[in-house]
């Protein structure tokens, strides 16, 4: 028995070290991928016009479509899908008929490194994407091993419902140096099923207890009159919001108050997100405004709603993509925009990061003036040639001159210092 017990301690002791000079293989003390948070007003107009040409809306059952994606606007997808769903920073690199992603993410400080760095290799085959190598740290893994661990390890994020989406409606992938191609065949069930992964019955009824909300507080504002500040419709539905639980379900209200609020300041159609919401009560009408702007208000409320449930980089670049939008065909080129949609991106990441800084602010009363700095002196309402002249172009020393004082102003007030 003695030897019996011996034997076991030592085969333990050797296992425990195999384990740990495992770790030390996989975990690294500096990241393979750096921090990348840039998504360009031209990703996203890239963005906008693919989902114009394949609008689920206008295919039918059993069509039959293709779609390319270049290469740095499929780099900007992965790398916003990696930070969204699996909390970190990845990189693409495409080569004739093959891939190489790299991921990071950041570990609790260990004595072994404070990263977890992997490398995929990705091939084709019969159409599909396949997994020829994998390395995490300096660690090779067995290609069939790491498809289970991360087919295991996807159904506990939110990347769980994408993945299943596209393994579904996705028939072929081809992989060239500039480009990846599918072609996908669509079934009408997959926009339900999109939907109902996307929004479970929980986070409905949070929508639709944040709607009431909405409602009631603006048919009390409108009994007052046709035209009304933004805070005094945003800041107690906010703060109703704010009487969840602490943590992780205060931002999840404070998400879903800022998405009702800007579906209906947008004047989309939350209907197209969730039916059952077209029986849902409507609010008396009302004009909100921001510094005495009805735009303000808009461009305020969505970026807050776009941080809060996307991440600020793509808000950020969502406004920035508008306004120069429209200074090629449109209202012109705004700064006074812009600084609307910085703000709200401000109190969106402020929402899901802070929220009980955010609770606190929200108990001392918000004002328009504490949402939006003055606005006096930025300039607006320029066409593309009067832009190009004055600022150039979002990397020109002008325009960053201009874009400084913004966040110079929204700095100084209390909400965002």
């Amino acid at each position: 028995m003695v030897r019996l017990l011996a034997w076991l301690s030592g085969g333990l002791a050797l296992l425990l070290v195999a384990l740990a000079g495992l770790l030390a293989l996989a975990v690294e003390d500096h990241p393979l991928v750096v921090a990348d948070d840039a998504l360009s007003p031209a990703a996203i107009s890239r963005a906008r016009e693919l989902l114009r040409r394949h609008d689920p809306r206008k295919l039918v059952r059993g069509e039959t479509r293709k779609v390319d994606l270049g290469a740095d606007d499929l780099a900007s997808l992965l790398r916003f899908a990696t930070r969204r769903g699996l909390h970190g920073q990845s990189a693409l690199r495409l080569e004739q008929g093959h891939a190489e992603v790299r991921f990071t993410a950041p570990l609790p400080a260990t004595p072994l490194g404070r990263y977890l760095n992997l490398t995929a290799d990705l091939g084709v085959s019969d159409g599909r994407i396949d997994i020829d190598g994998v390395r995490i740290g300096r660690l090779p893994v067995p290609a069939p091993l790491f498809s289970a661990l991360f087919d295991a390890y996807v159904r506990h994020t939110d990347l769980a419902p994408e993945l299943a989406l596209l393994r579904r409606t996705v028939t072929r992938v081809a992989i060239a140096p500039n480009a990846l191609s599918f072609v996908y065949v669509w079934q009408p069930e997959l926009l339900d099923s999109a939907r109902d992964l996307a929004i479970g019955p929980t986070r409905r009824q949070r929508l639709a207890d944040a709607h009431l909300r909405l409602v009631a507080r603006m048919d009390a504002v409108a009994a007052r009159g046709p035209r009304a500040p933004l805070a005094d419709v945003l800041g107690p539905l906010l703060a109703g919001a704010g009487e969840a639980p602490a943590g992780g379900e205060r931002s999840a209200a404070y998400r879903d108050a800022l998405l009702v609020a800007a579906f209906h300041l947008s004047g989309k159609d939350v209907g197209a997100v969730i039916p059952e919401a077209r029986q849902w009560p409507r609010p008396r009408p009302l004009t909100l405004t921001l510094r005495g702007r009805e735009d303000l208000a808009q461009h305020f409320t969505v970026s807050a709603a776009v941080a809060a449930a996307g991440g600020e980089p793509l808000a950020n670049a969502v406004g920035l993509d508008k306004e120069i939008d429209d200074s090629d065909h449109g209202s012109g080129f705004s700064f006074v925009d812009l600084a609307a949609d910085r703000a709200g991106t401000r109190l969106g990441e402020l929402a899901v990061r802070n929220p009980e800084r955010l609770a606190a602010a929200l108990a001392a009363g918000l004002t328009d003036s504490a949402l939006l700095p003055p606005i006096d002196g930025l300039p607006e309402a320029m066409m593309a040639a009067e832009f190009r002249q004055r600022f150039g172009g979002p990397d020109a020393p002008a325009y960053r001159r201009m874009r400084d004082e913004i966040e110079r102003r929204i700095a100084a007030l209390a909400l965002f210092r």
